[in-house]
């Protein structure tokens, strides 16, 4: 024993110059790969920490730089090292509108993710929605699906296909998801939002309101809210709260909005406060309205409907003539509009006769150009009575004699007449000899009436020249 130690030991004195630089060599070998592998983490840690930075501080260009140089300069390291660098990059092509790109960095992302569930389920909602972008609506679905498979409570992965749905003009799916999200989250009131809406496309106006009136108390600077809201309460027929809502909608300044053209959407709102005006026959207010709009910039096409709904409600507010010179307006601006080219055709022969404004008016105040006074100019120095006043026609007589000033362009209609006819009779001095001023005359189915066997009609040229005279003598024309 004692023999072989003297030996080993012997032998290590021998070889003393070979084996100790030997192990120096495998000592320095060790270090530098020990370094190497540490130096690399150090620095792929160092970079991703970087990078989240960049993309937390939104600085993308930056971001797709330096991920891609490393992607570029470590091709051969195994890819599960790419994975943070890869999900950020898809990132921050995705925030700038790259996405197809992102959508490369997201599939790649997802191959590598697996056993982290947490960005696993980040990488499938980011893959969803590129690929939503890029128009396959089909792999977005699939991709949504996929994971609320894996997270069925999955906050965005609802809201996302809710309004996918909805984009869709799926409403019925829209509605479902929706649902699933407000049970979990009450609180999110783009979702609530959403969700009135489908209310209201599908003509649920009761349940659209409780939406939109909840909205209303936490989410009041929000124009979408208002301008719905009103929506539904015109539908809701509550037309005063509708046109209140409306003019309060353009009474304020509203903040730019990704989600809605305002500009747009507020013109439509005078549009709607004018029809309604209409619908409920406040002629007068609706006048006022239009009139004040009219003289503010506005979209060309909002002004030509604009001036078309100006005309109608100078039409039925007996300032008829007015009316027509509005339609002409509108059809030397576009004579295809609607049925503009139809009633300018109809009436083009008197629109140069401008002094038919004071006949065909609705003035019933004025000392000088009110009906009544007009029709006692037609008169002359004859002292007639007033007998009736109507928005239709007025009734003056002179003993047995009457005239009746029917008030609209229009031919006048057999039952009208009839109801002239009622109140004639009714008078204890009848009628033995009458004339009726009509610019248009009768209608054809009138011609036979019996008041038209006593009574005289002066219409068409007789009675535009009637007023022309009138107005000639008096150097008015």
């Amino acid at each position: 024993m004692q023999a072989n130690l003297l030996e080993f030991l012997k032998s290590m004195k021998m070889e003393d110059n070979l084996l100790i630089p030997f192990l120096g060599l495998i000592l320095l070998f060790l270090s530098t790969f020990i370094f190497f592998i540490v130096r690399s983490l150090f620095f792929q840690e160092s970079l991703e920490r970087k990078i989240y930075k960049k993309a937390h501080h939104k600085e993308y260009s930056e971001v797709i730089r330096l991920a891609n140089d490393f992607l570029e300069n470590n091709q051969k390291q195994k890819k599960s090292n790419s994975l943070l660098i890869l999900y950020y990059l898809g990132m921050a092509y995705e925030a700038t509108s790259s996405f197809s790109n992102a959508l490369k960095c997201y599939l790649d992302a997802g191959m590598l993710a697996v056993k982290s569930k947490k960005l696993y389920h980040s990488i499938l909602l980011h893959t969803a929605k590129s690929y939503n972008e890029i128009g396959k609506s089909k792999e977005a679905l699939a991709y949504y699906l996929m994971l609320l498979e894996q997270d069925s409570s999955n906050i965005e992965a609802l809201y996302d296909l809710a309004k996918f749905h909805y984009q869709n003009k799926n409403g019925k799916k829209a509605r479902g998801y929706l649902e699933k999200l407000l049970k979990k989250r009450p609180g999110l009131l783009d979702a609530r939002l959403i969700y009135g809406k489908i209310f209201l496309e599908s003509g649920a106006y009761s349940s659209a309101l409780k939406q939109f009136e909840l909205l209303k108390k936490y989410d009041r600077d929000n124009f979408e809210v208002h301008y719905y809201r009103a929506k539904t309460l015109e539908n809701l027929k509550r037309y005063s709260d509708a046109v209140k809502n409306y003019q309060w909608i353009l009474s304020q300044d509203w903040a730019p909005s990704d989600q809605i053209d305002i500009q747009k959407a507020q013109e439509e709102c005078k549009i709607s406060v004018i029809n309604l005006y209409i619908k409920v026959k406040d002629y007068q207010n609706g006048i006022r309205f239009v009139s004040e709009y009219l003289g503010k910039p506005g979209n060309d096409e909002t002004k030509i409907e604009l001036i078309y709904l100006y005309a109608n409600l100078l039409w039925n507010s007996g300032e008829e003539y007015q009316a027509l010179k509005n339609f002409e307006r509108i059809y030397k601006i576009k004579s295809d509009y609607k049925d503009v080219s139809i009633i300018y055709e109809r009436y083009k022969k008197i629109l140069p006769q401008n002094y038919l404004a004071r006949y065909f008016t609705s003035d019933e105040e004025s000392e000088r150009n009110n009906f009544d006074g007009v029709c006692r100019r037609i008169l002359g120095k004859h002292q007639f009575n007033l007998l009736y006043k109507h928005s239709d026609f007025y009734i003056y007589s002179k003993g047995v004699f009457y005239i009746i000033f029917y008030r609209h362009i229009e031919p006048i209609a057999f039952s009208k007449l009839t109801d002239i006819e009622v109140i004639l009779n009714s008078y204890k001095v009848k009628s033995q000899n009458a004339e009726i001023y009509s610019l248009s005359g009768v209608r054809e189915d009138a011609v036979t009436h019996f008041l038209l066997k006593n009574a005289r009609l002066i219409e068409g040229e007789e009675f535009i020249m009637t007023l022309k005279k009138l107005y000639l003598r008096e150097g008015q024309v």
